[in-house]
């Protein structure tokens, strides 16, 4: 009797095996340019925002425009316009300029004019002279502001008041 192992009779059932095809010419790895055509396209709107920075040691005289934000550690002269950025003007700037922005955080030193789309707020130990125009401003203590403040968002809509009434309707009461 011969055991199974030498069994040279074939079983009648079979189960089909699956095994995969492998290629004898290897495919070439895709070069640089084939990558870079492979990326998804990024809109240029959704493009993540930089950050420049105007160091400790920097003096910079002229007029500053882009569409990033800005930290100013150093020393600014002129002109500052950022209409949709954060400006930050920190401990050690001195910033003798009129700056437009979205947002505008001090806590250095500013001499000029400070219109911001969004908020200004002067921090701790910042110090401002000048006039500001925000929806918001907001003045930390520790601060100082010596100037004018505007606080409109262009929603005020103001109503005369007639001289003869306390109130700001044209009806006595």
């Amino acid at each position: 009797m011969l055991s199974p192992m030498f069994n040279t009779k074939k079983p009648e059932t079979t189960t089909p095996s699956i095994t995969p095809t492998i290629s004898a010419t290897p495919k070439p790895a895709p070069s640089a340019r084939e990558n870079i055509d492979q990326q998804p396209v990024v809109n240029s709107r959704q493009e993540p925002k930089g950050k420049a920075v105007i160091s400790k040691g920097c003096f910079i005289k002229g007029e500053i425009s882009g569409t990033e934000d800005i930290d100013i550690f150093g020393q600014v002269e002129g002109v500052i316009s950022l209409k949709n950025n954060i400006i930050s003007i920190e401990k050690s700037s001195k910033v003798k300029a009129n700056i437009d922005a979205n947002i505008v955080n001090i806590t250095g030193n500013v001499v000029g004019n400070i219109n911001a789309n969004e908020k200004i707020v002067i921090h701790d130990e910042g110090n401002v002279t000048g006039d500001m125009n925000a929806p918001r401003i907001i003045l930390e203590d520790g601060s100082h502001f010596k100037g004018n403040v505007s606080m409109t968002d262009n929603k005020v809509n103001a109503t005369p008041i007639n001289k003869d009434s306390k109130t700001p309707t044209n009806k006595p009461i």
